[in-house]
């Protein structure tokens, strides 16, 4: 039994049903970032939002912000909001070949310091290196933290409901879950859509998480296989390749990591055998979240009557539910209070890379995770399990999870064989859960 106010799939009707008494300024048919950005900056300003979906909550953000976009206020303003979900991330941009100018240029590295920026490298002296700074994004758990906050903040939000037009301001919302109930209408003056909005073409992009092998690198990498970019990019746990090319071929799977072990020193390679998963993405070329937030700014101009500037202070001013680290933001900040975090937590029996994937998976609701964790000690004994129901629990109530791909998308793991995701059962989750 969950809380009567929980963003949880029991309170489905109640939520249906509460929003029939109101009417809304905004609905939205989607539940991506913008639209989710849209109604976190709009219910600040007094107006009722809601946002309903046919399927799970849409993730349409890309992984990387890349080297030219990082400087842009409105990203470090969002990354200071979010500091466990956009993280900096530092690479080493390798060239097997120089360029004559290569080496003009202020963020590249002489041949003789590379093993002090990376000491597992092992090029020849016709390489060249730079460094490029990024950021990397936990897309999913960055919508996710959107959509809790904006639930937070009185927005109606749910997923798998359908959404009929029933007159020029009133559409019928149903619960796809239970086909036999009857639809609820509620009232809107503005029923909108980000679909068409700076409509791009799609790409594919393949990504390769990979087992670690106690590897520990000091930067992230980028490099060239077939003259398309590969992006090396460290996570806890794994590294996750991300090639842009579509090619999801064995061979051309083996040529990535042929290239990628070619760069290292002869002790150490990488091989098939050695790969968690595989995905081939399609994202549109305007996922990018640069363009994300100029879509996003321009219809908060057009429909809230906002200025750019205004838009700049609204960023500022949104509630987050999960980024209370008492005023720290820079990553070496974040790391010492994880591991201060972690001190807190340890007598659960959780293992520290796995009590950290949950620290940068719900930022400062982690406390919550670890009090109950404390409080269930008694009933599942310390350790793996323990810290398995807790995270059900917390995903149960407070993430609208309706089925296993919904468990699996808010933990951001598609191998539900890595130990370290804290992973239920399918089995004990269906017959608690699911039925």
């Amino acid at each position: 039994m969950v809380n009567s106010t929980a963003f949880s799939t029991e309170n489905r009707q109640k939520i249906l049903e509460e929003a029939t008494g109101n009417e809304y300024d905004f609905i939205f048919t989607k539940c991506g970032f913008k639209e989710a950005l849209f109604t976190l900056i709009a219910s600040g300003l007094g107006f009722k939002c809601a946002m309903f979906c046919e399927n799970d909550f849409d993730i349409e953000l890309h992984t990387v912000v890349n080297t030219k976009d990082v400087s842009k206020k409105t990203i470090q303003i969002l990354r200071n909001s979010f500091p466990h979900l956009i993280l900096p991330d530092e690479y080493l941009h390798i060239r097997k070949s120089k360029n004559r100018l290569s080496e003009l240029f202020s963020n590249s590295i002489k041949y003789k310091d590379i093993p002090r920026y990376e000491p597992n490298l092992q090029l020849s002296s016709e390489s060249s290196v730079g460094i490029d700074k990024e950021f990397k994004i936990n897309s999913n758990r960055l919508l996710m933290s959107f959509i809790k906050s904006a639930v937070n903040n009185g927005v109606t939000i749910l997923n798998y409901t359908s959404v009929t037009t029933n007159t020029s301001n009133e559409i019928i919302a149903s619960d796809l879950l239970k086909p036999n109930n009857s639809g609820y209408a509620l009232q809107y003056k503005h029923l909108l859509n980000f679909d068409n909005a700076g409509q791009t073409d799609e790409k594919e992009e393949l990504y390769i998480r990979l087992n670690k092998k106690d590897l520990y690198l000091k930067r992230s990498f980028k490099f060239y296989v077939d003259n398309e970019l590969v992006r090396l990019i460290r996570y806890q746990d794994y590294f996750l390749l991300i090639c842009e090319h579509s090619n999801q071929t064995t061979n051309f799977i083996e040529t990535v990591l042929k290239e990628l072990s070619s760069l290292l020193k002869e002790d150490i390679s990488f091989n098939l055998d050695d790969i968690i998963s595989t995905d081939l993405i399609s994202m549109r070329n305007s996922s990018n979240l640069k363009d994300q937030l100029l879509l996003t700014e321009q219809f908060v101009k057009q429909f809230l009557s906002i200025s750019s500037s205004d838009f700049t202070d609204r960023l500022h001013k949104i509630p987050v539910v999960d980024s209370n680290f008492e005023g720290r933001k820079e990553i070496q900040e974040l790391i010492e209070f994880a591991d201060f975090k972690f001190d807190e937590a340890k007598q659960t029996g959780i293992h520290p890379i796995s009590f950290k994937n949950i620290f940068y998976r719900f930022g400062s609701e982690t406390e919550i995770l670890t009090e109950l964790a404390y409080e269930w000690r008694g009933k599942y004994g310390p350790g793996e399990k323990l810290w398995q129901n807790v995270q059900l629990w917390y995903l149960y109530n407070n993430e609208m999870i309706c089925n296993m791909n919904d468990y699996y998308a808010r933990i951001h793991s598609r191998n539900n064989e890595y130990k370290l995701d804290l992973l239920i059962d399918e089995e004990v989750m269906n017959t608690c859960l699911f039925v």
